[in-house]
Parts: structure tokens; C-alpha cells; sequence
């Protein structure tokens, strides 16, 4: 099998980091190495996402970075890799003087044209993050396109991969490999269950650029965590753009619940999570059979986006504020101690110092522990960019100012409980100077000394909070 290296680059949510890990297990599985450093790469993929403005400018400024590896020279700039990473192999031949350089996800279908237009030193253009499609387009481009034997790994590579022993595919790996590799250490892993959308919110272009809901079949999804356990990970996470709504292409036979039932029957791993849920979406049956189960991590990302019953209107979310205020309430009724977190949209068109003034109230009822907060960034394609009523940018960071004010202090506030509690944690570094481990709510804990190395469970002492980590001691 020919040998060749790659380096992955993504942007977005952690729907594009699931499709790199599987990405990197397809290259792994037809002789591909992954690497860190750009120049030790024959091919660098790139990961796109457009969801928010700002997520397309980070990409077109880390392409265009890309360009004087095209001319074989050093980069402009510094080029970092996600984690999880592999060292280059000491004194690696590459089979390449010139990278190849591939852009693939969710900005292609929106901005391909201008892509091509703006980075003549781009080789490959894919509309698309689906892994399968990712992997045999780029082992086409360098000439490793195989058919018999991409017939024989047609789908197995994304549930088993080829060997376990192949660099990218050693997740429990704490250790130098005997081919000088340096092993990926993370116990957390990714496994989506649901791509693309079928609500139609007015702002988000996720359907245009990812299409309707398709769900991966039941056996897939088990598959894919059995090979998470075998590997002694510590934690599963189930990503879907509307997760709840899993099965709504299949006739909901599983739905949502059943799937997350036969995860938890099937695979032993002891934390799973899922991300993420769309309030309209929510029911009795998932607060009772999934948020309150205790193989379910404590941690549910619940995006109420505003508090006024009028802009939701407009941006079709299909609830009212006081529906997403009662789910919550019952969500912590059944799970006591659960960690929720929100995304917010300030300044959405049309919305009034009341609007604003409701989406306000809602964070103090709510009090969430975590808020992922923005001002509206329309986008083009969608019907909120055409909307009448654009506020002027100076209103709409006003707003996300106030907004991210109160909610710091209410965060502050609200995981001020934790102090003193004592709970597992996952160690993630561990190192002379200072440790750190995060819970299963996924806060880092940043911790003194600890006795367990990376990827081992620990108990904690949480000693002090802020708004994005915790401070603690180890209480074994």
C-alpha cells in the first residue's frame, strides 16, 4: 500500500472535527500518515464552515497562508494543525515537493467560484465534508485510487479502520509508537449520527450548504461506538445538527431516544454526551429517558437564540419563550445539577429595545451556566440577509455587549455551586508545572500536580470557578 502524509485543518463545529476524525481514518486506512507540520504533508485538506461570517474569513486568511507551500517555500505565516496530531516521522521521505491542497466542507457549495478565483495555488475543490466522498477524491488526486481495494474497504474503514495500529487510528495511545509517532492521547470521540437540517430557521445556512436531515443507520452509529470502547475511550459524543429530530428521514423507527437506548445497551463506554438539541424538538420522552439517565453526561446544549416571542417568529423556531423556559425547568427537574448552555443571537432584523429587553429576562430566569452569544451576521442565501429591518452594527455588538455582560456574571454565579463538590474528571495533560482535567460536563479543570496520566479517569476537588474553566486539587 503506498505511503503517503496528510494534514487536516478544520473550521467550524464539531460536526467538521467528527468528519476529520473520519477523514483521517479513511487516509490512515489506504496508507496515509498524518502529520503536524504543513511542509511534511503531501496533502493538506481544509475543513470549511460558513455558518458565521467570521468562521469563512479564518479559512480564506489560512488558504491564502498556504500559498508559498505551493512554490515549495516555508509559509507566510504559522501553520497549526487540529488536535489530534501526529509528529512527523523523523527523516519521512514525502512523495511530493509540492503539497497538494484540498478544500472540502461547507464553504464550497456557497464560495467555491471564489475560492478558485482568489487561490490558484488550491489543487482540489470538494462540496462537501462527507468523509467517504473527502477520502477517495484526494486518493485520486495523488494517483493512489485503487478500486479493488476501495471496494474492500468501502464503509468499514469509518466504523473499524483497517488496523488499529495505524497512526490515526490509536486514540488510547499514550505512548512514542515504535515508527517514532507521536500517538493521539484524547478520550473523547465523535460519532455523527445526523447530517444536515430540515427546520428552515431564516438565519442559518446550514440546509443550503448541508442539506436535509439524513440519519446514519442504527448499526453504523453502534459500530462506530463499539470501536470507540475497544480502544478504551472514556467518552462518546453523538453530533447532529438537530439531533432530537434523529430517524426523521427514516420515519422516526429508531427515533432519537431509541438510538441513544441502544447506544447505552450496546457500548460500555462510561460518558455520552449529544449535541445538539433543538428546543422545538424537545418532549417529556427525551427528558425522561435520555437527559435523566446517569450514563448521560450532565451537560445539555439547549440554543434559545432570543426571549422575544416575535423575533423567534421570524426566525421560524417554531416555540414561544415560555415553551423553552418549561423545558428547561423540567430538563433540571429530571437531572438534577445539570449544566445547560444557550446560544444567543443579538440584533436579529427587526428586533426592538423590548425584544432585546425579553432576551434579557430569559437569561435571568434561565441562568445558564454557559452561553455561546453573537450578533447576527447575516448571511447570504438566507431569508433573515433579506430581511427588512437590518439594525446598524454599532446597535447590534452594543447589545451583545450587554448580553455577555449579564451572563458572565449569572455564569459566575451559577457554578459557584460547584465549589467544594468532588467528581470524576478525565485527565487531558499532565506535566510537571500544571495538570489538566475536564468533567463531564466539559469544563477544563486546571489542576497543581495529578497522580493519573492523560486519558485516565481522576476525582476532583473543584476549589474555584470562572466563566470558560475551574480551578481544582485531586481527591482520590
Amino acid at each position: 500500500m503506498a505511503l503517503f502524509t496528510f494534514a487536516v485543518k478544520t473550521f467550524g463545529c464539531q460536526m467538521n472535527a467528527a468528519d476529520d476524525d473520519a477523514i483521517a481514518r479513511g487516509l490512515a486506512a489506504r496508507g496515509g500518515v498524518q502529520v503536524v507540520d504543513a511542509q511534511a504533508a503531501d496533502a493538506i485538506i481544509i475543513n470549511t464552515c460558513v455558518v458565521r461570517k467570521k468562521a469563512e474569513e479564518k479559512a480564506f486568511s489560512f488558504i491564502g497562508a498556504l500559498r508559498p507551500l505551493a512554490k515549495s517555500g516555508p509559509p507566510a505565516m504559522p501553520v497549526h494543525f487540529n488536535a489530534p496530531k501526529l509528529a512527523a516521522q523523523p527523516g519521512a521521505m514525502r512523495m511530493r515537493t509540492q503539497p497538494l491542497i484540498a478544500v472540502v466542507g461547507c464553504l464550497i457549495p456557497k464560495c467555491g467560484d471564489d475560492v478558485r478565483a482568489k487561490f490558484g495555488h488550491v489543487d482540489l475543490l470538494i462540496p462537501t465534508s462527507e468523509p467517504v466522498q473527502v477520502v477517495d477524491e484526494i486518493v485520486r488526486a495523488l494517483g493512489f485510487y485503487d478500486a479493488a481495494q476501495d471496494a474492500a474497504l468501502e464503509g468499514a474503514w469509518e466504523v473499524e479502520t483497517a488496523d488499529a495500529s495505524s497512526p490515526a487510528q490509536s486514540p488510547s495511545c499514550t505512548a512514542t509508537a515504535a515508527n517514532g509517532l507521536t500517538l493521539d492521547t484524547r478520550q473523547s470521540g465523535l460519532i455523527t449520527v445526523q447530517r444536515g437540517c430540515s427546520h428552515g430557521c431564516s438565519f442559518c445556512i446550514v440546509p443550503f450548504v448541508r442539506g436535509p436531515e439524513v440519519s446514519t443507520p442504527l448499526d453504523v452509529v453502534i459500530a462506530q461506538a463499539l470501536y470507540y470502547q475497544r480502544h478504551g475511550f472514556k467518552e462518546i459524543t453523538l453530533l447532529g445538527q438537530n439531533i432530537l429530530s434523529y430517524g426523521s428521514d427514516f420515519g422516526f423507527s429508531p427515533n432519537f431516544c431509541e438510538m441513544v437506548e441502544a447506544v447505552l445497551e450496546e457500548c460500555s463506554v462510561p460518558w455520552v454526551s449529544f449535541l445538539t438539541s433543538q428546543p422545538y424538538d424537545m418532549s417529556d420522552e427525551v427528558i425522561a429517558s435520555v437527559i435523566a439517565n446517569p450514563r448521560i453526561t450532565p451537560l445539555l446544549h439547549f440554543p434559545a437564540q432570543s426571549g422575544s416571542d416575535s423575533v423567534l417568529a421570524r426566525m421560524r423556531r417554531g416555540y414561544t419563550a415560555a415553551a423553552y423556559m418549561e423545558w428547561a425547568r423540567k430538563a433540571r427537574k429530571a437531572r438534577p445539577g445539570l449544566f445547560l448552555t444557550t446560544d444567543f443571537i443579538c440584533g436579529f432584523p427587526g428586533e426592538t429595545d423590548g425584544d432585546f429587553e425579553q432576551t434579557l429576562a430569559l437569561a435571568e430566569k434561565v441562568r445558564f451556566n454557559d452561553a455561546f452569544m453573537f450578533a447576527f451576521s447575516p448571511r447570504e442565501g438566507t431569508p433573515a440577509a433579506k430581511m427588512d429591518g437590518q439594525l446598524p452594527l454599532k446597535v447590534r455588538k452594543e447589545r451583545l455587549a450587554a448580553l455577555i455582560e449579564l451572563q458572565r456574571r449569572i455564569a459566575h454565579e451559577e457554578n459557584a455551586s460547584y465549589i467544594g463538590q468532588v467528581m470524576d474528571a478525565i485527565v487531558e495533560q499532565n506535566t510537571p508545572k500544571r495538570a489538566v482535567a475536564r468533567t463531564a460536563f466539559n469544563k477544563p479543570i486546571a489542576l497543581a500536580q495529578c497522580s493519573r496520566a492523560p486519558g485516565e479517569m481522576t476525582r476532583v476537588r473543584i476549589t474555584a470557578v470562572a466563566v470558560s474553566s475551574f480551578k481544582g486539587e485531586e481527591a482520590l
